[in-house]
């Protein structure tokens, strides 16, 4: 009984660290659940719950494989993966994570200075900062972090959507698609949902694999990740699908509901934000630290002091041109990345 209790917790702290690494601004805003799934209505459940089964399926892959291989960092994974090939992605998937980091720091500076008054160099150089400090503290350092975050971010989630419920909305859109809703349409929104963020989460699902060894607890691990994020994926998508049509006008689609619920729901919405910036930066920062680490053996806080520098100077082209420029071709490369790996795990096991 003791043995299986301590399974579940670690299990419940590596599902944390899962969910931390997946969630971003695009998810905190709304943006990204609108776009992938909410334009099609009622149907658009189905796409979330493919999404789910490959958060599950292929997260617990990616950690048993490193967990059997040993390896620490997504680098030695990705040559396990792909053989000959590998270079390419690691070199993509490196450009990737240091991309990432910089888009989070200047996310973090434009929130610091919109929201709070902070001039944005500021804002993004205390998250960058902090970003660094929980790296360089390893595995634990990410447990610690997103076992304090993640909960809070599930609860605020939880009081929007108890909030809409209390409303008792049942409007007409939530029986109807303002799409095809196809069968194809919705699993391949299910798909490219699920497999980009598992390609960002390869570098923490890989370190996290290695250190933590038990199969069952990995096993918890990726089935309370993914039904975690499935869950936030589901209540976030039914409070859109109750606002509809004026969240398709909005910039921050969440915070049509949120700004009808007081000041003090605004200030913890830019909290929450602000966090799920945070932990994107951390799982990012840590990925590619782990893997220049362990291949140049370079002294332990180097990567990450590099990339940190780097990250913040990227983050001066600013949050819009960063997406703008970079995340289309990023996106259509990691498309492919993404198919290779869903296959690739599932034939491995």
């Amino acid at each position: 009984m003791n043995r299986f209790r301590d399974s579940l917790i670690e299990g419940f702290r590596i599902a944390m660290a899962y969910i931390g690494t997946v969630v971003g601004a695009g998810f905190a805003t709304g943006q990204e659940i609108l776009q992938f799934f909410t334009h099609y209505g009622i149907l658009s459940f189905w796409a979330i719950l493919i999404s789910v089964v490959l958060f599950i399926f292929v997260g617990r892959s990616i950690m048993i494989y490193s967990s059997n291989l040993r390896v620490k960092s997504f680098g030695k994974l990705a040559a396990h993966l792909f053989g000959a090939a590998a270079p390419f992605v690691n070199l993509y998937l490196g450009v990737t994570f240091i991309l990432v980091c910089g888009a989070m720091f200047a996310g973090a500076g434009a929130l610091f200075e919109e929201h709070w008054g902070i001039p944005y160099l500021l804002g993004a150089i205390i998250t960058a900062f902090l970003t660094l400090l929980v790296t360089l503290k390893g595995v634990k350092g990410i447990l610690a972090v997103n076992v304090v975050i993640v909960p809070y971010l599930i609860i605020f989630n939880l009081l929007i959507f108890v909030y809409v419920l209390s409303k008792d909305m049942k409007p007409p859109v939530m029986f109807q698609s303002y799409s095809s809703g196809e069968v194809f349409d919705l699993v391949r929104t299910g798909v490219i949902y699920a497999s980009f963020n598992i390609v960002l989460s390869i570098g923490v699902l890989a370190s996290l694999g290695s250190e933590i060894r038990d199969k069952k607890t990995l096993t918890w691990g990726s089935i309370l990740g993914g039904g975690f994020l499935g869950i936030l994926l589901a209540q976030g998508n039914y409070i859109l699908l109750c606002h509809i049509p004026e969240i398709f006008y909005a910039e921050i689609p969440l915070m049509v509901i949120i700004s009808q619920m007081g000041s003090f729901f605004i200030t913890a919405y830019s909290v929450a934000i602000w966090a799920e910036i945070f932990t994107t930066a951390v799982g990012n920062l840590f990925s590619i630290h782990t893997a220049l680490n362990g291949r140049y053996k370079t002294p332990s806080f180097l990567p990450a002091l590099c990339v940190t520098v780097l990250g913040l100077g990227i983050c001066l082209l600013g949050f819009s041109n960063i997406v703008a420029w970079f995340y289309p071709a990023l996106g259509i490369i990691g498309l492919v990345l993404s198919i290779l790996i869903l296959f690739k795990t599932f034939v491995s096991f």
